[in-house]
């Protein structure tokens, strides 16, 4: 997965694999780290970093911001999917018309939550796109109604294909 990490206003890009159970590869903008990884509690996770231990506890205050405490001392950070943020950019400014909902990637359609005619919620999960063994999550952008669904359960589909449209709710 692919992140954008800001802290003290820099970004940094974060990319996570996970290489073994509980054992991640961490590259943070050039650098790789090798990160054995264990939830030890409801917020505090056991790190081990170039075989250095650290307890990091981690509250979540929104839903990009995080407050982290590590060695005493206290972080806010903001994390948010590169998927996500290149969806915000790509509506910015759009979010009162209709949304094209296009498949971020080649895959197969796995599963269809919603039908035409149907209402969602802003974030409403819409389709299940089946691309390299992983199951991605393609949302609403707006609150609103389907008007179209093109996308069918167990076909094929190229990046950039069209899914399925979202017109708003008439205020």
């Amino acid at each position: 997965m692919a992140y954008i990490a800001t802290f003290k206003d820099k970004a940094f890009q974060v990319k996570v694999e996970e290489s073994k159970p509980g054992v991640y590869r961490v590259r943070i903008n050039d650098e790789d780290y090798e990160v054995d990884f264990f939830k030890a509690q409801e917020n505090i996770y056991s790190l081990i970093i170039d075989n250095q231990s650290y307890e990091v506890d981690v509250d979540e205050v929104d839903n990009d911001t995080y407050s982290v405490m590590l060695k005493g001392d206290h972080f806010d950070i903001q994390i948010i999917d590169e998927k996500k943020k290149k969806l915000d950019k790509t509506f910015a400014g759009g979010r009162g018309k209709r949304q094209e909902i296009k498949s971020p990637m080649a895959g197969n359609i796995w599963k269809l939550l919603k039908n035409q005619g149907d209402t969602v919620k802003e974030g409403e999960l819409l389709i299940i796109l089946e691309a390299m063994k992983m199951e991605n999550e393609i949302r609403s952008p707006i609150e609103g109604i389907v008007t179209s669904m093109n996308a069918v359960e167990g076909t094929a589909v190229s990046a950039g294909s069209l899914l399925c449209l979202v017109d708003p709710h008439k205020k």
